[in-house]
């Protein structure tokens, strides 16, 4: 009796398999997709030479940035930045909060520390940001424009 059961489902099974099969397959057709036009690099925007106004980050079209993102420029800090012997010494760790202008072609200028924890930690963490690489400038009206920038930096 059981083979029976068993042969009785296993043929049901077989043939609604095939019936699946014979359904006609569905295509998608792709859709049509506009092409864009490859956007500009930040360093193809004109330059008015007369604005001299520093803008702030929350203002502009476009942030500034750095190359490969924020990511990568935590990576270049912590690689890069020295915690000062007192420091060490001391067991001393905290926040260094600065602020720089980012120029017109990237460059980075006015770097200020606002706070640090001591020892030399602001010090050092200037020092880092004058070995900085260029940044992508900010972008405001289609023009590259100088930027406010400012960071909590955490070192340990």
């Amino acid at each position: 009796m059981m083979k029976k059961v068993f042969l009785l489902f296993s043929l049901v099974f077989i043939i609604s398999c095939q019936k699946e099969s014979s359904k006609p397959a569905i295509v998608n057709l792709p859709l049509k997709v506009k092409k864009e036009a490859p956007k500009k690099t930040a360093l193809e925007y004109e330059v008015d030479e007369n604005d001299k106004e520093i803008y702030n980050a929350s203002s502009v079209d476009s942030r500034p940035g750095y190359p490969g993102g924020m990511y990568k420029f935590n990576i270049f800090l912590t690689k890069t930045y020295v915690t000062p012997k007192e420091a060490v010494e001391n067991e001393a760790m905290g926040g260094i909060f600065t602020s720089m202008v980012i120029e017109k072609d990237g460059t980075l200028s006015d770097i200020k520390l606002l706070r640090d924890f001591g020892y030399g930690s602001g010090k050092e963490l200037v020092r880092v940001l004058k070995l900085s690489p260029n940044w992508t400038p900010a972008i405001k009206d289609g023009k590259r424009v100088r930027c406010l920038y400012s960071f909590p930096f955490y070192a340990k």
